[in-house]
């Protein structure tokens, strides 16, 4: 039996245009489902074995206490001053830690709510810590929260 060859066909050009519309449509689709975030932090260190030496004077120690009131070194200082003072502190060093001290009955709610005036006030450095004696004054610190002039 004798068949038949046929020629094979030669492709003289590939056809790019529906490639071309297969990458557009990829190109649109990654572009709709990519997220752009900026995502900011607040470094925090939580107690350990190394915390003791954030005890030092060079740390801010802010108190708070299970009704809500804080207290910077030994000075009261209610929630609208909080945000004020340590942007006065942080424009003069902004590398200054901060240590918060927190009472037995203090809330997820009020520690959170302290650690966003924190950073909003330009604070990158967080030491959390238990207030072990809430009862008596918190010793002095060192800390001048006004410029020093």
């Amino acid at each position: 039996m004798n068949f038949e060859r046929t020629s094979r066909r030669t492709i003289r050009s590939l056809p790019l245009v529906p490639m071309i519309d297969i990458m557009f449509i990829l190109i649109i689709f990654f572009m709709l489902t990519t997220t752009f975030m900026r995502i900011e932090s607040l470094e925090l260190m939580l107690p350990s074995a190394g915390a003791k030496a954030a005890e030092k004077a060079d740390v801010v120690h802010l108190f708070i206490e299970a009704n809500g009131d804080m207290l910077i070194g030994q000075r009261r200082i209610d929630q609208n001053e909080l945000t004020a003072s340590l942007s006065r502190m942080f424009e003069k060093d902004p590398a200054e830690r901060v240590m918060l001290l927190t009472a037995d009955g203090v809330t997820m709610q009020q520690l959170v709510s302290v650690m966003d005036k924190v950073y909003i006030a330009g604070g990158r450095s967080l030491f959390v810590r238990k207030w072990e004696n809430p009862g008596r004054k918190p010793r002095e610190t060192g800390v001048i929260i006004a410029p020093k002039g």
